[in-house]
């Protein structure tokens, strides 16, 4: 036997309008299911770029940065040629009576001492052309079969000297400048210097 009293009555418009309310809600649900998974895609894809764009300013920074060292390296490169080509065009300029046998090329240079013990027997205190050796005349030994006794030498960087003077070890493309004393000599030690001859053949 049915209990109809304890039976509930439910009314078709009723229904109907809960299955349609029930619809929306779904559809609701879904529409902001599918907008979540959107933003997620979306702050992913802003994640990835932010980050390949934060290594791309990094790569850039870098670049610059060694552009900037490699542009500084280059600056003052260019100075130092500048300078040792005005005092070579300044040493030119001033040389006496520069004429068509006069030449320039690099050198190795170093200086020695008056009177020094390695000379031995040779150590009498005078140039090969029988000069007093004085560092304030600004001799300089050179080789004869190179450079003739009486040329004038200017040497990058230190001026005007004569070549009065040569030794056992100054052979070709060598110069050694007389000094006062061994600790100069030893604090120069041995360089590579930019050099002009004049021969005595030059002079006015």
């Amino acid at each position: 036997m049915t209990d109809w009293q304890n039976a509930v009555v439910v009314d078709p418009k009723e229904l109907n309008h809960l299955r349609r309310q029930n619809a929306k809600l779904d559809s609701r649900t879904r529409r902001q299911r599918l907008v979540g998974y959107g933003l997620f895609g979306v702050n992913a894809l802003t994640a990835v770029l932010l980050f390949w764009q934060s290594q791309t300013v990094q790569e850039l920074a870098r670049d610059a940065n060694e552009c900037h060292e490699a542009a500084t390296q280059s600056t003052v490169a260019l100075a130092v040629l500048a300078k040792s080509h005005e005092n070579i065009l300044a040493a030119t300029q001033q040389a006496p009576s520069v004429g068509t046998k006069s030449w320039g090329r690099r050198f190795t240079v170093t200086k020695y001492i008056p009177r020094d013990p390695a000379y031995g027997k040779f150590n009498t205190g005078y140039t090969s052309t029988l000069m007093k050796a004085d560092p304030a005349q600004r001799i300089v030994a050179v080789d004869p079969k190179l450079v003739p006794y009486g040329s004038w030498v200017w040497v990058e960087g230190l001026g005007w000297y004569r070549a009065e003077d040569c030794g056992a070890a100054i052979k070709g493309f060598r110069l050694d400048l007389l000094t006062a004393t061994t600790a100069d000599a030893m604090a120069f030690g041995k360089q590579e210097r930019f050099v002009i001859v004049v021969p005595p053949s030059t002079d006015a």
